[in-house]
């Protein structure tokens, strides 16, 4: 194959097998209590609710609604629980204990509709109950942080693409991920998606030319199924 190819953009999408590797339930099947949803009530306006208000409408919105469901959905429980306690409450982070962030994890599940099941909900379960919206998993929003593989091609006029690449999934890191990481990501790399790469020049892709490489960034809308580039990371597999 030529070192420098016409790129065809393809829709960015987040098929069903992707995410099952990844969960066995999401947040429609009643993953807390009410008894710890009502606990949690107490514990958010105790904690929370002077910053974000008792409907959860302070910040513009971040717990509750569409800007909460673009910002979480198509992710695992793990990633909101864990943003929770490392920031909040604003004035004494990682203060409270695990069961009562639980608690009003649980809490805002119920403010935003999710229903109740019979058990509560644990940490051990977190990342196998996946966010997603009641029609179940959708592309991810623009300015989403994500992750794919793929490899690294010049595309005319000096730009750069990646092709042959895994699906978009949500990342929380923006940085490359750990060699061993990496070194697992390698089995997991036969795929047809394409990626433009915008503001790529600073991560050098010239010296990844031909080469499999992880490429995080965020999901920009002009060009269409662009990733804003945070990282690159080559892999040890050339490009087939």
């Amino acid at each position: 194959m030529a070192a420098a190819v016409s790129v065809v953009v393809l829709p960015l999408r987040i098929h069903s097998q992707d995410l099952q590797t990844r969960s066995t339930k999401t947040v429609w099947d009643g993953v807390f209590s009410e008894d710890q949803a009502r606990r949690g009530g107490a514990s958010y306006n105790a904690s929370c609710g002077w910053c974000h208000r008792a409907d959860l409408t302070g910040y513009e919105g971040a717990l509750k609604g569409q800007k909460f469901m673009d910002r979480w959905r198509e992710d695992a429980l793990e990633s909101l629980y864990l943003n929770i306690k490392r920031s909040m409450p604003r004035n004494a982070p990682g203060t409270l204990d695990t069961a009562t962030y639980l608690d009003i994890l649980a809490y805002i599940l119920e403010q935003n509709g999710f229903p109740a099941g019979v058990s509560d909900l644990s940490s051990g379960n977190l990342k196998s109950i996946q966010v997603t919206g009641k029609n179940g998993t959708e592309s991810l929003p623009i300015g989403a942080l994500v992750q794919v593989y793929g490899c690294i091609r010049e595309s005319p006029a000096n730009s750069w693409a990646l092709i042959c690449a895994t699906n978009a999934v949500r990342t929380r890191d923006p940085d490359r991920s750990s060699d061993a990481d990496l070194r697992q990501a390698e089995s997991k790399l036969s795929a047809d998606a394409i990626y433009r790469l915008v503001d790529a020049a600073f991560y050098h892709p010239e010296r990844y030319k031909d080469q499999l490489a992880e490429v995080k960034g965020f999901l920009v809308a002009d060009p269409k199924d662009g990733i804003s580039v945070t990282s690159v990371a080559p892999l040890s597999t050339p490009c087939p």
